[in-house]
């Protein structure tokens, strides 16, 4: 007899509680839902497929943007970045792409606990329930 015949298989339930959540992309949303979910204690991981956060901004980082600073920062994103320090910009400036990539999502996705739950270079190409994959 081995530990394996011993130990009873995992519910789903439980195998749920013990698996982080992926956050697919690590744009303003995707950083911002996983600040979030850090802060509530629930364990998850980033995956980008570009080669740094905010890829995709970075292609149109020359455009301003139509919504000022105060409704572009997450609460649980701005509490982390004010605890390392971090001053928010104006809050009533419309930044371009690119200052919202440097002045939020860099400074952001350097920080612990976030910085080591993403995974750059990762393309995302399905996802699906447990048994009902294609």
């Amino acid at each position: 007899m081995t530990l394996l015949d011993l130990t009873r298989p995992a519910t789903r339930s439980e195998r749920l509680d013990t698996l982080p959540v992926a956050v697919i992309g690590a744009g303003p949303i995707g950083l911002a839902a996983a600040a979030e979910l850090l802060e509530r204690g629930i364990d998850v991981v980033v995956y980008e497929a570009g080669d740094r956060v905010g890829a995709s901004i970075r292609e149109w980082g020359h455009i301003r943007l139509f919504s000022p600073w105060r409704v572009l920062v997450d609460p649980a994103s701005r509490r982390l970045l004010e605890a390392s320090g971090w001053q928010h910009p104006d809050e009533g400036r419309l930044p371009t792409g690119a200052e919202l990539v440097e002045q939020y999502l860099e400074p952001l996705a350097a920080l612990e606990p976030l910085a080591s739950r993403i995974r750059l270079g990762v393309a995302v190409t399905a996802v699906a329930r447990e048994g009902m994959d294609r």
